[in-house]
């Protein structure tokens, strides 16, 4: 244990010094993450750019979008550095009420033959060019050599060290000011994580948290197949996977890790996921973790009406891997969008009660046309068509009255933010 501790205060010591060294030599503003923000304007399938600018900021997850446009962001040669998928811009998808006797639900399509669009890009090492295709047809809608860009950018941060190594010419009067600090800190963080790694393997005590960059999920179900199943699917997709067989066990294991998101169970004995449903939302401790409802059970309307507000997600069984992935994905990706825009928002004069609001009607309202298009599915086990529960059809159309109203609260508030964002010249949030 002596040894332990005596490493352990070392390489305390030595990150303290690595920390003091490298901040003396680093900028005032040490993240140097940009992105790339164009304005394109559509009309008719034909597309331009309007805008573009470089700035700094953190840059979006391009993997979870989807669509039949597909980016490209290359790099010399045409080597091609990212590729992206992106919806057609002017298709707005929703559900609506038909005009019949049945008020039945029917979903809807609208489409706007000219308009424009807002792309945040990320700005990637030796970027050249950004390329968007239409995939349906092969053509070439947009084509932009982001040289022009990155000159009027580094006119204005010359010594960023993306503008260096554009550049090498402009360090050539003399070295760069810190570069030999740069190094020695370089040096000294990794006799840090040397000592730091040897410190943890000879520590005993309570197991490790899940690796840092991993987001972890709790599976919560009393089948041992599924748990299996599903943490093997998440595992290989790079979650770091918790399990738990019942409701109380899952409750037991909150009070000690809490996870990113929660899939729960809801037919589980003698705890099921309703009741699990409701403790996790009365703990202040662990009511803000997203829960993800994963269930062979169809959704009755008492559920709907009384449970809606506390899920984000509602997964049938049998389900396929990419749609868990995809719920899982958006729920973890709202998250983020919140926690890296609320400090912007702040900066931006946006109050804070009222980015949160928005933050939670996004929530809500994803979640409610989610659940409003399962109640609405017709009976798959006595196939009947429509909807003859009066209940189902009342539940239904207090959930469409609610949500069109919350839509028009989250339209008016996101205009808001925007422009309050817009005239601090930072990228606004996309829920």
């Amino acid at each position: 244990m002596g040894t332990d501790r005596s490493l352990y205060v070392c390489g305390c010591l030595l990150l303290i010094l690595c920390i003091g060294i490298t901040a003396a030599a680093a900028p005032a503003s040490a993240d140097y993450e940009k992105i790339l923000q164009l304005r394109l304007g559509y009309s008719n399938g034909e597309y331009q750019v309007l805008t573009r600018e470089i700035t700094y900021g953190r840059p979006p997850n391009l993997v979870i979008l989807s669509g039949p446009l597909r980016g490209v962001i290359t790099g010399r040669n045409g080597h091609e550095l990212e590729v992206f998928s992106l919806s057609e811009p002017g298709t707005a998808m929703g559900v609506g009420i038909l005009r019949s006797p049945e008020n039945s639900l029917a979903p809807y399509t609208e489409h706007y033959a000219s308009g424009e669009m807002d792309l945040v890009l990320p700005v990637l090492p030796g970027m050249e060019r950004v390329s968007l295709y239409d995939t349906r047809t092969g053509n070439l809608l947009v084509s932009l050599d982001t040289g022009p860009v990155f000159s009027e950018f580094c006119s204005g941060y010359p010594r960023d060290p993306g503008c260096l190594a554009r550049e090498p010419a402009a360090a050539d009067d003399g070295p760069v000011p810190g570069l030999r600090q740069l190094l020695a800190g370089v040096f000294l963080s990794s006799v840090v994580i040397a000592i730091s790694v040897l410190y943890l393997v000879k520590r005993r005590g309570s197991p490790s948290p899940a690796p840092a960059g991993k987001q972890t999920v709790l599976i919560v179900d009393d089948s041992p197949d599924i748990v299996a199943m599903v943490s093997y699917a998440l595992t290989r997709a790079g979650y770091s996977c918790i399990t738990a067989s019942g409701g109380q066990e899952c409750l037991d294991i909150l009070t000690v890790r809490k996870p990113d998101v929660i899939l729960l169970d809801v037919v589980m004995e003698p705890l099921d996921g309703w009741s699990t449903l409701k403790q996790i939302k009365k703990n202040p401790d662990t009511k803000k973790i997203p829960v993800l409802m994963l269930t062979g059970n169809c959704l009755t309307a008492g559920e709907a009406r009384q449970y809606h507000i506390c899920i984000e997600d509602y997964v049938m069984k049998p389900f396929r891997e990419e749609e868990l992935f995809a719920a899982i994905g958006q729920i973890l990706a709202r998250k983020k969008t919140f926690r890296d825009s609320l400090p912007i928002a702040e900066k931006a004069g946006v109050d804070r009660e009222k980015f949160c609001r928005l933050a939670a009607l996004s929530v809500r309202v994803s979640a409610d046309r989610k659940i409003i298009s399962i109640l609405e599915r017709p009976d798959r086990d006595l196939q009947m068509p429509g909807i003859t529960d009066p209940e189902t059809r009342q539940v239904i159309s207090e959930m469409i009255r609610n949500t069109r109203s919350e839509e028009v609260q989250m339209e008016e508030l996101r205009h808001e933010i925007q422009q309050a964002f817009t005239r601090k010249g930072f990228v606004p949030p996309s829920w």
